[in-house]
């Protein structure tokens, strides 16, 4: 998010989904449910469901954060008591779903159909591949299946996780890519501490997957991934870091700057804590910054900032908590805490090139290249709307557009 140095005081949060609670009640307890609502110590916004035929509505109650919410569940039990016919946690419901599924793509309705699936034809097409091993994407699901892995060592912003407690995020992430780019998306983490141990992970799985995706992954491991595969991997490799967030991190700097009518190519941008974004330095330069100063803000003291900054036009912050000079704009952007979806006009998600690259790299066989980083860049900024950072990540045709881009830049 762009914000400056100094602002004024907080506004009053807004309501978010993820904290929630959904209840079903009589007609008799609204109002007991409208009072509730009068007295809550934060911000809750209602949605009713058409009555039943009993007159009973389910309600949800989307809270601004995890005290209003907690506040909210303990209030509308005391004093609903009986009349709470049933009460839930939308997010906890939604991640028992799985989020996503396998669906059958063969037709199964006659007998004829089934035969298609079954020894005999099997033989038949097992023969052809073994002899013809080029068509093997043609004749099998592998060209669109995608393996989405993640060894839980950054979810979110919480320490290092077993592998299976990355399971929703992951979910989340399939689910995102699913809907983007129509492929389909495996979430598979990974239980092992070793960087060698994903490498040979994603080894063992090249016969089956088009490409990998690395998520939910620190980004010393993500480059230690791709070292142990050498500079030719044996799948199209890409990550929500390099291939995601730092895209649309670079796409924002320029447009921030253009915004505040400064030329890029003029301006002065501060990056602190460069090691933390992978290729974006490089991706900065390519995109027209040309004075670009790398700032590690763990080897200075705590104002050695306000040194460096002081005539800056933007400050690029990839840790949360840089204190710049008054006055100077500051992009904010961690790969571990993405902003909400409804923000991502105003901060970088991994979603705004991923899904772009992905496609791509699945439909041209080719490894993503920066050469195609830097298009997909472009395309976000050609594509994001005046006065803004970025274009919404479910914007009509932003993947289409991002994908065109870096496949051109594949092809040249």
């Amino acid at each position: 998010m762009l914000s400056r140095g100094e602002r004024g005081g907080p506004e009053r949060p807004a309501a978010n989904p993820a904290y929630s609670v959904r209840i079903h009640i009589p007609p008799a307890a609204a109002e007991v449910v409208a009072g509730i609502l009068a007295d809550a110590p934060g911000t809750v916004v209602h949605r009713a469901d058409e009555p039943d035929a009993m007159g009973a509505r389910r309600i949800t109650l989307d809270a601004d954060g995890p005290r209003t919410l907690a506040w909210l569940t303990r209030t509308l039990a005391h004093r609903l008591g009986a009349d709470l016919l049933h009460t839930q946690d939308p997010v906890f419901t939604t991640a028992s779903t799985g989020k996503l599924t396998l669906r059958v793509c063969a037709a199964t309705s006659t007998g004829h159909d089934v035969a298609l699936l079954d020894a005999d034809a099997d033989r038949r097409v097992v023969s052809h591949l073994a002899e013809h091993p080029e068509h093997t994407d043609r004749y099998t699901g592998r060209g669109h299946r995608v393996a989405l892995i993640s060894d839980a060592s950054a979810v979110l912003g919480f320490e290092a996780l077993p592998a299976d407690a990355v399971l929703p995020a992951l979910e989340s992430q399939a689910v995102h890519l699913r809907r983007a780019t129509g492929l389909d998306v495996f979430p598979l983490p990974v239980a092992t501490p070793q960087v060698d141990d994903i490498a040979r992970a994603v080894r063992l799985l090249v016969p089956g997957f088009a490409a990998v995706v690395l998520v939910h992954t620190r980004l010393d491991r993500v480059t230690g991934t791709r070292a142990a595969l050498g500079n030719t991997p044996p799948v199209l490799l890409l990550d929500a870091i390099n291939d995601g967030l730092a895209i649309a991190i670079a796409a924002a700097t320029v447009n921030a700057l253009v915004n505040r009518g400064i030329d890029p190519l003029r301006a002065r941008v501060v990056l602190v804590d460069p090691d933390a974004g992978g290729d974006l330095a490089g991706l900065l330069i390519a995109s027209g910054i040309a004075d670009l100063t790398l700032f590690d803000p763990f080897g200075h003291r705590a104002d050695a900032l306000r040194d460096v900054a002081g005539d800056t036009d933007l400050i690029v912050d990839l840790t949360a908590f840089a204190t710049p000079p008054p006055g100077v704009p500051v992009l904010r952007a961690r790969s571990d805490t993405p902003p909400a979806f409804a923000a991502t006009t105003t901060g970088p998600r991994p979603l705004h090139a991923l899904p772009g690259l992905l496609t791509a790299a699945t439909t041209s066989r080719r490894p993503i290249t920066m050469h195609a980083r830097v298009a997909a860049a472009h395309a976000l900024i050609e594509n994001t709307p005046r006065d803004a950072l970025l274009p919404s990540t479910d914007q009509p045709g932003l993947t289409a557009a991002v994908a065109a881009a870096a496949t051109r830049a594949l092809d040249t």
